[in-house]
């Protein structure tokens, strides 16, 4: 497990850098135009990449894990290989007849419609790499499956940064999202060892439901918080002013950050882990565990960022963020309290409940912005990040009182049910 467990900050790292090579290239070598259309294809292509299998990526870890022999993981990947194939010509569709409105979305003219094609018929292509790379996460293949997204990634990274530096930003955005057919070719004989077979149509027809009801959680949470947050910093730049407005969002995206990659290692090594095991006290003492580590990683964040904060502001962010500083650290202490929610909404996933998964976070960010709006009304420029501290400190409360109720693992972590 400790392999599985490394493999995942290591394909973080490749993440980070591939992000900040692309920046600083498309930066460099592309005019401020060229950049913005750039910036906006890469978002258009990371939707793609959501929608191309119906959001199911995540379940589908979860329900491979579960999976207790060949044939119930041969019906699971035969109803997201049916996702797919339906998903595939509707979206295609789509793409073609409205590539000219998508486009003009996107960068302000019609013209670049063709990358707007192009860019959909990669992903749709790709979509099975998504598929066999959820499924040897959930078969604990972590390694594997990280692997070929990292070689896929790779590849991507290398055809983009050629073909920025050439000034073709549109081309870039189409060489990045073919490195997923390279991890769909890395991953595919990994599949195959697994013994995954082909199951008629109506077999793999009713897994289709359990599938949806994962990505439903996670499209209403996305789309919950997205609408819940979008408001609330409009109404916070509107009593405070946007200089104020950007110290928040600097201190919010540094969060991100670290929240990725707690949610990463839940989703590739917690959920598979957990989902396998069938005795009970094996489990609480994995949650145990994955929230002592938790605490540790999230814990050391503040810990350096409160001794170092100034000159780490200076060399990875500019003195323009130094009156940010407060912000980023109150943030930093909220994702420290974050692990009890994460940790109670991805054991929730994995035993299988995907809405008490999209209850706990939608439950937690109402919170946030209840204590946010109240602050705001007292005139307090801190309000979004007292918010959000205090919201998932009173969750990570509610947690401890669950499991001291239940006399479970010492009160620390909760028996989630």
């Amino acid at each position: 497990m400790a392999a599985r467990l490394a493999s995942v900050p290591a394909f973080f790292a490749l993440r980070i850098l591939s992000g900040l090579l692309l920046l600083k290239l498309s930066a460099s070598f592309l005019p401020v135009v060229g950049f913005g259309d750039f910036s906006q294809f890469m978002l258009f292509a990371a939707l793609l990449n959501i929608v191309a299998i119906g959001g199911a990526q995540n379940g589908l870890v979860r329900q491979a894990a579960a999976a207790e022999d060949d044939t119930a993981l041969s019906r699971v990947h035969g109803a997201a290989l049916l996702i797919w194939g339906i998903a595939t010509p509707l979206l295609a569709l789509v793409a073609a007849i409205a590539s000219g409105i998508i486009a003009r979305i996107l960068v302000g003219t019609a013209e670049p419609r063709w990358a707007v094609i192009a860019l959909a018929l990669v992903a749709l292509a790709a979509g099975p790499g998504q598929i066999w790379c959820s499924i040897l996460s959930g078969r604990k293949r972590v390694i594997v499956s990280l692997s070929a997204q990292a070689t896929g990634l790779a590849v991507g990274t290398a055809l983009a940064a050629w073909l920025i530096i050439a000034g073709e930003p549109l081309a870039a955005t189409i060489g990045f999202a073919a490195g997923s057919l390279v991890t769909m070719a890395v991953a595919f004989p990994f599949v195959v060892r697994l013994g995954v077979r082909t199951v008629p149509l109506v077999v793999a027809r009713a897994e289709v439901p359990r599938l949806l009801a994962y990505s439903a959680a996670f499209a209403a949470t996305t789309v919950f918080s997205s609408v819940l947050l979008f408001a609330l910093r409009s109404h916070y730049r509107a009593h405070f002013g946007a200089i104020a407005l950007g110290y928040w969002l600097m201190a919010n995206r540094i969060s991100d950050i670290s929240t990725q990659l707690l949610g990463l290692c839940l989703i590739q090594v917690f959920v598979p882990h957990f989902a396998m095991l069938r005795d009970e006290p094996e489990r609480r003492a994995l949650v145990l565990r994955s929230w002592a580590l938790g605490v540790a990683v999230m814990g050391a964040i503040p810990l350096v960022f409160g001794v170092l904060a100034r000159p780490l502001v200076h060399i990875f962010l500019s003195d323009a963020y130094l009156p940010a500083i407060p912000a980023i650290r109150t943030y930093m202490i909220g994702d420290l309290l974050r692990v009890w929610a994460s940790l109670a909404m991805f054991t929730a996933f994995a035993r299988g409940h995907p809405v008490r998964y999209a209850a706990i976070e939608m439950g937690t960010l109402s919170m946030m912005v209840l204590i946010a709006l109240l602050l705001i009304t007292a005139g307090d420029l801190r309000a979004p990040w007292l918010g959000y501290a205090s919201a998932y400190a009173v969750t990570a409360l509610s947690r401890r009182r669950c499991s001291s109720s239940t006399g479970a693992d010492g009160g620390l972590v909760p028996q989630y049910r």
